[in-house]
């Protein structure tokens, strides 16, 4: 049976189709009005007449009475949702779905329908939220400040200075923070770099700078020098890779009390008599480095060197000349090394002392083209040694097995030994086979089978060995299995230049009970692409270099 207010219910929606929407509502109210519960589809009807109207607190109102009314059925659900996306509230209408759903029995086949416009919406959401989100976050203005200064610090100072034009903010940020303009190192710097920069740095860090490195910059290098020197006293590191003038240096130095490293490289390189000046100006000096012109003139050692830890003496590679360095007299002005390093380069250098007991506190030797003559007298405290081409050691046998019997090596971890013309069997028994050292570190480079390697370390002297370089020193295939059974803490094997090993040494090098990882097989003419890959297979990292046996057009047969 058709209800009372059929005819007047559909006059409404006939005017409704036709868009009269005011009378469409006169209906739709006559009906509520009589009614003492408004149907539901009436209700249904007029919010959508409402909506039409844009009168939506209105239709909201019908909407949210549907499911008062009707709790169970998914059209006052539906109807409100749609209203409350229309007034743009997506997440109100999200809430309603949801609440439906849950009250909506599954059995209703219309609840299809709201699960879909749930689905919908909340795509339509995730999409407008991830267009509204930021492309990025300024951790500058998230973070707080302490965790971001932090951060900075971690940073590289080139990569500091380019953060300055990201913005005004991160500029004005960064300038204020001191901390981040301590160490001014313009090494990685391929154009010059103006005084008026390097002014800016300093002014930055409030002249608090410790560590200056300078290189690349304009002719107004030995003022940018002086001002860094006169306003940071508490420069303790300072390192130049360009040259000024050695007043300039010395001005310098004699200006930063707490200058404890000073590192002139092969771009700034200076007389002896200037590296004995600034020696004798910088009273904290604890670390030093210099490539030298040498003039012939001898050393002249002054002042107080007594805190001086580190000293490195490189003769510049144009130079000629002698280079006399007095080394008695420095040893007796500098007790406390326990790192020194020399590099004569000139054959004309006179030969230099062979006796360094004195420097009780030695730890690091390294001579490097020089002529000595005889092996060094050493103290027990050495570490580590380093020999490379050293003329005339050996030459003189009955010093040098005098000598020999008066060192103790049991300290010694690093032994570094190349192109020593003279060197004996004797002297590298003495050095690897007396069984009172635990070398870890061992370089023997350019030597034959004669110095008796092979018989040191079947005698198990190289057990604590971790790092063994025998580049083009006669390794053969037995040799390379003698080091893989002998050496069980080996990491590390350096065999280039070899030309008697061949894949059967590489491949006894990597068996399952060796711990090699690192193998050096450059120019290793012996050894094919299928032991070097076998060795890749077992997980070690292997260098290797394939020989050139083309030339000229024609194919050399090896072997």
């Amino acid at each position: 049976m058709e209800p009372s207010y059929s005819r007047e219910q559909k006059r409404g929606q006939n005017c409704y189709r036709a868009k009269d929407y005011k009378e469409a509502l006169r209906c739709f109210d006559g009906i509520i009005a009589r009614c003492e519960g408004p149907p539901l589809n009436i209700l249904d009807h007029r919010a959508a007449t409402y909506t039409k109207l844009e009168e939506f607190p209105k239709a909201l109102a019908d909407g949210r009475h549907m499911i008062q009314v009707a709790k169970a059925e998914v059209k006052g659900y539906l109807r409100t949702g749609q209203i409350l996306q229309l007034m743009g509230k997506d997440k109100t209408a999200l809430g309603i779905y949801e609440y439906g759903l849950k009250n909506v029995p599954h059995t209703n086949e219309d609840v299809k329908l709201l699960q879909g416009m749930y689905d919908k919406l909340v795509r339509k959401c995730s999409a407008m939220n991830a267009a509204a989100a930021p492309k990025f976050i300024d951790p500058l203005k998230t973070l707080p400040m302490e965790i971001a200064q932090m951060v900075l610090q971690n940073l590289s100072f080139r990569t500091i200075v380019s953060l300055l034009r990201v913005s005004k903010q991160w500029k004005a940020i960064i300038e204020a923070i001191p901390a981040l303009w301590r160490h001014l190192d313009l090494s990685k710097t391929k154009q010059n770099v103006r005084y008026s920069s390097i002014k800016a740095c300093v002014i930055r860090s409030g002249g608090t700078l410790t560590h200056a490195t300078l290189s690349h910059y304009d002719s107004v290098n030995s003022e940018a020098l002086t001002y860094i020197a006169s306003r940071c006293k508490r420069l303790e590191y300072l390192e130049l890779r360009t040259g000024i003038s050695n007043e300039s240096l010395l001005k310098a130095v004699a200006m930063a009390p707490s200058l404890k490293t000073l590192i002139l490289l092969s771009g700034h390189e200076v007389s002896l008599d200037t590296v004995t000046q600034l020696l004798a100006q910088a009273k904290s000096l604890e670390h030093a480095e210099f490539y030298i012109r040498t003039r012939g003139h001898a050393a002249k050692w002054e002042g107080d060197l007594s805190k001086l830890r580190v000293l490195k003496l490189h003769a510049a590679k144009d130079s000629q000349g002698s280079l006399r360095l007095e080394l008695d007299d420095l040893f007796a002005k500098a007790p406390h090394l326990h790192t020194l390093s020399l590099q004569t380069r000139t054959a004309t250098s006179p030969r230099i002392a062979s006796d360094y007991s004195s420097l009780t506190a030695l730890r690091s030797l390294a001579l490097i083209d020089v002529d000595i003559a005889t092996f060094p007298c050493l103290p027990p405290s050495l570490q580590s040694l380093t020999l490379i081409n050293a003329w005339g050691i050996g030459s003189r046998s009955d010093i040098a097995d005098a000598y020999m019997e008066r060192n103790d090596f049991s300290a010694l971890t690093s032994l570094t030994v190349s192109a020593a013309r003279f060197l004996r069997p004797v002297v590298v028994n003495a050095l690897i086979g007396s069984g009172r050292n635990k070398l870890q570190k061992l370089d023997l480079r350019d030597f034959d089978a004669s110095l008796g390697i092979a018989a040191l370390i079947s005698e198990g002297h190289l057990a604590e060995v971790t790092d063994l370089r025998l580049s083009n020193a006669d390794v053969s295939d037995d040799l390379a299995a003698l080091v893989a059974r002998c050496c069980p803490k080996l990491h590390g094997f350096d065999a280039s230049y070899n030309m008697k090993l061949t894949g059967v040494g590489v491949k006894s090098l990597v068996l399952k009970e060796s711990g090699i990882q690192r193998l050096n097989l450059d120019h290793c003419v012996g050894v094919g692409s299928d032991a070097v890959e076998y060795a890749r297979g077992k997980g070690v990292v292997v260098q290797f270099t394939f020989p050139d046996i083309v030339k000229s057009g024609k194919r050399v047969r090896l072997g």
